[in-house]
């Protein structure tokens, strides 16, 4: 093999394939399935493998390498799953020398998934911390992604790679389009118990990108302001309660426990908006009328709706627009004054 300081990936990947043997029968039993050391597919299911293979044969066969007294699977894990739920005792594989190095065999495993189909960010990330773990200048990582078609990019290597570490509940949202990458990234510097928790809500709420990183990121605020965990907020009886109200739609839920992380994030917003519902309820509108500040009061626009069925009913308005112009507190919400 050529020494790490070798700078020519095509060389060296030629050099890596020479170690493959012809093809062998194994018996099934003697590779070890638990051995993950190159898995990259999170695909398990075998249904369509199982289908090919029983019609047509194993056309492309698995590569393996004798490893503590047995074979571990290099490439070619649902293969050799399929071979198994076919019944088959021997399956025919590549074997790989047993000195073949095991930065060899990590990229003879990222190239036979990645030089056949278009891989997803879980397995981007996988392929990732495979090279890192086996490549340790920073250069030849970069060198190595790039050739396999991975990332073309230092700063992008380094966050895709965090991907893999995440919780499976996380990863399975990412590969079910539950999350977006970039948010997945925003869980990653998070701990587990806490990134699993968001996770759960933004799964439950069906947000979209925006609203899943404005609700992290107040869960974040607000934790740091209080002094608390964000695990703790979560599990907070007003957030339950939120989360748990059966009669309103995901759509209403998402907005009010925004609205509410946003009060608490600004506890000023909160007395603001109740100093308001009092200056409402002193003007004594009645239900035909009703005076709507702008939402958590972040803009200038309030809205005035008027109710009314006859020409005497909308005299009686105009007594109330009457009071809302003279009342001296109202003026400071409406010219913004209020402290």
């Amino acid at each position: 093999m050529a020494s790490e300081g070798d700078h020519s990936p095509q060389i060296k990947t030629k050099i890596v394939l020479k170690t493959l043997d012809e093809i062998h029968s194994i018996a099934l039993s003697s590779i070890n399935p638990e051995d993950s050391a190159f898995r990259i597919s999170t695909r398990t299911d075998t249904d369509d493998l199982v289908d090919t293979i029983q019609q047509l044969g194993l056309l492309h066969p698995p590569t393996i390498q004798p490893h503590d007294s047995e074979y571990r699977i290099v490439s070619g894990f649902r293969r050799i799953e399929a071979c198994r739920q076919l019944g088959w005792s021997d399956i025919p594989a590549f074997i790989l020398s047993p000195d073949t190095p095991d930065r060899g065999c990590a990229l003879l495993a990222i190239a036979d998934n990645s030089f056949q189909r278009l891989l997803n960010p879980v397995e981007i990330s996988r392929s990732l911390y495979l090279l890192s773990s086996h490549y340790k200048d920073a250069h030849m990582q970069l060198k190595y992604a790039s050739l396999l078609g991975l990332c073309d990019h230092r700063t992008h290597l380094k966050k895709i790679e965090k991907i893999c570490h995440l919780p499976g509940q996380i990863q399975d949202s990412i590969l079910a389009d539950k999350i977006s990458l970039a948010v997945a990234l925003d869980l990653s510097k998070l701990d587990p118990e806490t990134a699993v928790a968001l996770n759960g809500i933004i799964d439950h709420l069906k947000i979209g990108l925006n609203k899943q990183r404005q609700l992290i990121g107040l869960f974040k605020e607000i934790a740091l302001r209080e002094n608390r965990t964000i695990t703790d907020l979560i599990h907070a009886k007003e957030v339950r309660q939120i989360l748990g109200n059966t009669e309103l739609d995901r759509v209403q839920i998402s907005r009010q426990i925004i609205s509410y992380l946003k009060q608490r994030r600004t506890p000023a917003i909160m007395q603001f908006g109740q100093d308001f519902e009092n200056q409402v309820k002193a003007l004594r509108l009645g239900n035909s009328a009703s005076l709507i500040p702008p939402r958590d009061f972040e803009g200038t626009t309030y809205t005035l709706t008027l109710r009314f069925d006859s020409h005497a009913e909308l005299k009686e308005h105009q007594a109330k627009i009457e009071r809302i112009v003279k009342s001296v507190e109202l003026k400071k919400f409406l010219d913004g004054k209020m402290e």
